[in-house]
């Protein structure tokens, strides 16, 4: 995938469309800091922990190219995990820290985040443009969370 990710917005709502064109992005050439430990198999299987504010919970995508989620709050996440022994299993969950919609387009923040009280992860900053019914991706800024 060379050229920059462009999706028709006129299938499903813009909300949608622009966090399933954001995770496109951030799994794209592992672009995503941390994004092994969220591929980590555990209880939910090939399935990626997705969470999110409860506002867009309910928005969050089940698949995304060949990707799995399991979308559960961040409290039940934590619940999930908190009863592991050995703590090498347990994997990063994937958060929307932030959506922001303004004139020209969206920003997403999206984290790949420790389920263990403790622990490194990633981030990215994802800038999308809608064009005409297009939405494009113009830029990301990723960085790792110490």
């Amino acid at each position: 995938m060379n050229k920059t990710p462009v999706i028709r917005a006129h299938q499903k709502s813009d909300t949608s469309v622009v966090i399933e064109l954001a995770i496109h992005t951030a799994f794209d050439r592992n672009k995503l800091p941390s994004i092994d430990p969220l591929k980590k198999a555990y209880h939910n299987g090939d399935s990626i922990l997705f969470t999110s504010d409860t506002r867009l919970l309910t928005l969050l995508p089940r698949t995304v190219d060949t990707l799995k989620f399991k979308v559960l709050t961040r409290q039940h996440i934590m619940e999930l995990v908190s009863t592991e022994n050995d703590l090498k299993k347990v994997p990063n969950y994937l958060n929307i820290r932030t959506f922001e919609k303004n004139a020209s387009g969206y920003y997403l923040s999206l984290q790949s985040l420790s389920a263990i009280g403790f622990g490194a992860g990633g981030q990215i900053g994802i800038y999308i443009e809608k064009r005409n019914d297009s939405l494009i991706v113009t830029k990301t800024v990723s960085s790792n969370i110490n």
